[in-house]
């Protein structure tokens, strides 16, 4: 187009809805950030670091506290196993000498009524073990760390979360 024998270009104006996105972003820019602003950028990021740091301090100390009860409750079962077992050992030796005895009984008295007495002590034995063998097994499971083990694989899952957040 001529005006007067000069070419006129076709400029972009602001009004034109073509361009108004193009430059929304120029008329909306954020002046540059002052030296007030980045200190307190600055502060807030320094607070939030600290306070990151305070609960990673304090979860740290939480989970050595957890390790700690739980290698106390370990050590207490592994002493109870230990003293169950060893009377369940000198109580198996008894049960065999009882055995040995009854089965000599059993050839003397075939038709009298010890069976009965002795059916009996033996029964009482034969508990004795089974009881002591089950308190064991029970006793078994409190062995180990857990909740530790828990405790520390959820830290490790949010950290690696938090990570991948931020990638």
């Amino acid at each position: 187009m001529t005006l007067d024998g000069v070419l006129l270009m076709a400029t972009p104006e602001k009004s034109h809805p073509q361009y108004a996105e193009e430059y929304a972003d120029i008329d909306n820019a954020a002046p540059p950030p002052t030296e007030d602003s980045l200190r307190a950028d600055m502060a807030a990021l320094m607070d939030r670091a600290e306070a990151t740091l305070t609960l990673a301090t304090a979860w740290t100390e939480n989970l050595t506290r957890l390790a700690h009860l739980e290698f106390q409750r370990t050590v207490t079962a592994g002493k109870r196993i230990v003293a169950l077992l060893l009377l369940a050992f000198f109580l198996a030796i008894a049960l065999v000498v009882s055995l040995c005895a009854g089965l000599g009984l059993l050839g003397y008295y075939f038709f009298q009524s010890v069976y009965i007495g002795f059916g009996i002590f033996l029964l009482a034995q034969l508990l004795t073990v089974a009881v002591l063998l089950l308190s064991a097994s029970r006793l078994r499971k409190l062995l180990g760390f857990d909740e530790t083990r828990k405790q520390a694989k959820e830290a490790i899952d949010d950290v690696t979360a938090l990570f991948k957040q931020r990638d």
